[in-house]
């Protein structure tokens, strides 16, 4: 009898360890869905395994909150994250480098969802340890630009500007110039640039960020197709209406082939209704902006996108 539990035990072990296999290979070709399914059964697995595989249920519960995000199911992730993060302090230790990966994570969502007061929080606790424990780290970089959103989002661009640079400054000390993240942290820093007006510093660094990943052959990323968008509503600001419409058009054809990025596109097709607003295309606008609003989960942009078809129709009157 022993023996037989034994032996089932470890065929749990292996068959989590397998499903947790195919859901990473599952997200390496952007198939979210048989991901989702995969972490989700691997979860279950090692949860009836017992207090002592805590350590692995967090990071296949992790896994599975990020393959619903990436299907846009931010608003179904957060209980999700947070269990993960239990089980990490628990298991794991509450500065370990999976702690922090949690903190940030559910940190993010909840930034997305408007509760920026815990948002905040999470995002105080991830500093204090990723600034003595992981200073050169990617996770550290990460903090540091949800730290800057968080600022932006509260409408201090001058207070987010230090942690943008300090995000990128991290970001090109642990994995060079050429780096994805890198680029993304250029466009994080771009986008504080952009929200204080300040656009000739803004648009060199969208630049900057588009091209790197453009060498990176990452044009199929979403956020390949989000950088556009937004180096879009810079170039609007600008009044450089055509290219600001290039990159806009160019996004929503990238972020609409599938797997859909439903969360990704609805911000890029917000973009280009407030493009088509401002170029008095109000029938358009209306259609984008509506389109939008029925993919977007982003409080802050759900409230952009809502004043914007506000005006819209109040110009269709």
């Amino acid at each position: 009898m022993i023996l037989s539990a034994a032996l089932a035990y470890g065929h749990s072990q292996e068959e989590g360890l397998a499903l947790n296999r195919r859901g990473l290979e599952a997200e390496g070709r952007r198939d979210y869905a048989e991901a989702e399914k995969n972490y989700r059964q691997s979860s279950e697995l090692f949860r009836l395994l017992g207090p002592q595989f805590e350590a692995h249920l967090s990071i296949e519960l992790f896994n599975l909150a990020e393959s619903m995000c990436w299907q846009g199911k931010w608003r179904e992730v957060a209980p999700v994250f947070d269990e993960s993060l239990t089980l990490s302090r628990r298991a794991l230790g509450p500065k370990h480098i999976r702690t922090l990966a949690d903190l940030n994570a559910l940190a993010n969502v909840s930034m997305m969802l408007g509760d920026t007061a815990r948002a905040e929080a999470l995002l105080e606790e991830a500093q204090a340890i990723a600034r003595t424990n992981y200073p050169a780290d990617l996770h550290f970089a990460h903090t540091l630009a949800a730290l800057s959103g968080l600022s932006l989002r509260m409408g201090r661009p001058d207070e987010a500007l230090p942690y943008a640079d300090e995000a990128l400054s991290v970001a090109l000390k642990a994995e060079g110039v050429e780096g994805a993240e890198s680029a993304l942290m250029y466009q994080n820093v771009a986008q504080v640039h952009q929200a204080a007006h300040r656009l000739e510093r803004a648009l060199p660094l969208f630049r900057k960020a588009r091209a790197i990943l453009e060498r990176l052959g990452r044009t199929a990323d979403p956020r390949y197709a989000s950088l556009l968008s937004q180096e879009g509503l810079a170039l609007m600001d600008e009044g450089k209406l055509g290219l600001a419409e290039s990159d806009m058009r160019r996004a929503i054809e990238l972020l609409s082939q599938p797997p859909v990025a439903t969360f990704e596109l609805a911000a890029a097709q917000s973009n280009l209704g407030v493009l088509r607003m401002r170029q008095k295309k109000y029938a358009e606008a209306d259609e984008l902006l509506t389109k939008a609003l029925s993919g977007e989960q982003d409080v802050a942009q759900i409230g952009r996108t809502q004043e914007a078809l506000a005006q819209v129709r109040s110009a269709l009157r």
